[in-house]
């Protein structure tokens, strides 16, 4: 029994080196009584070979039931884990998918509220009749434009075939001409120039694109409503696209103590979308009071993800 308890409760090496050193010591005591009782020396034998078979039954049992005890307890040990495992990816998989929701929502929603502030204020304060007229059918075709994206959004949301590396956005509902037109026609003095063929770029990097150019128009009529120039240049690269989107609204702080205006969400947002498709993105002001958004994508960064949607538009 105690035998078995050690192979059991222990391990496999107790068991053995407890059944060596109970077999040392029968056969230490055979050997000291055969020298004291020589007449004895079969019935010592015998008893000794007896012992040892018991022990060993006793060990052979208890390796059995141990290694059995050992195996479940390292089943549901791997059982926990697994489902410890299973709920940090899953939290960290919920995570990632908040940010990028509240990346598109971002991207979506903003542009399209600010570009209606932008003429609805433009509204207000202009006299003449007919431009505020213009000014309030532009609204609704922006406000339309912004509900037709959101109902796209939603119901890419519920695609369950949806990849995981895909756009939440459908990507062809966005393109760098109608974020330009949206912020001219709110009255902001965009100039887009693109060097290169733009259509070439697979769909995926086109929408990546298009989302940036528009983000960053969007934080120009947040924040620099007095610009007099902003400029848009797309350079299409045989392995990247750059993007410069540079206005000259940016003005000087006269309270240090005044902290930024704004939420905080655009930058990290387009820095996001940017390093998404293997990008990087650079933001802030330069000479001349001039703020400006720098970004190179590569174009074969993700080519086995973009060759999926490649036959999309922009």
């Amino acid at each position: 029994m105690a035998i078995y308890a050690v192979a059991v409760y222990r391990s496999v090496l107790s068991c053995w080196i407890a059944f060596a050193t109970a077999t040392a010591l029968m056969a230490v005591y055979t050997a000291v009584a055969s020298l004291a009782e020589p007449a004895a020396w079969n019935y010592l034998i015998t008893s000794l070979v007896s012992g040892a078979i018991a022990l060993l039954i006793g060990a052979l049992i208890g390796i059995n039931v141990g290694n059995r005890r050992r195996y479940l307890e390292a089943i549901i040990d791997r059982s926990r884990q697994l489902l410890v495992e299973r709920d940090q990816q899953a939290r960290l998989g919920a995570a990632a998918e908040r940010t990028r929701i509240a990346r598109e929502m971002h991207d979506i929603v903003s542009h399209n509220l600010t570009v209606v502030v932008a003429l609805a204020e433009g509204a207000t304060a202009t006299p003449d009749t007919s431009r505020a007229r213009a000014a309030t059918e532009q609204i609704a075709v922006t406000a339309r434009g912004a509900l037709t994206e959101m109902r796209a959004m939603l119901g890419v949301l519920r695609d369950p075939d949806l990849s995981p590396d895909a756009p939440l956005a459908p990507i062809e509902s966005a393109s760098v001409a109608d974020a330009v037109q949206s912020a001219q026609r709110a009255g902001f003095p965009v100039v887009l120039r693109v060097e290169g063929g733009l259509d070439d770029v697979p769909a995926e990097m086109r929408f990546a694109v298009a989302r940036i150019v528009q983000e960053s128009l969007t934080n120009a009529m947040r924040h620099a409503p007095l610009a007099t120039a902003i400029d848009v240049r797309i350079g299409v690269r045989g392995d990247a696209v750059d993007l410069d989107i540079v206005n000259d609204g940016v003005r000087p702080r006269t309270d240090a103590a005044d902290p930024p205006t704004g939420a905080g969400f655009g930058l990290p947002g387009l820095r996001e979308r940017a390093a998404h498709v293997g990008g990087t993105l650079e933001a802030g002001a330069i000479d001349g009071g001039r703020w400006a958004v720098r970004a190179s994508l590569p174009l074969r960064a993700r080519a086995g993800t973009m060759s999926s949607v490649e036959e999309n538009g922009p």
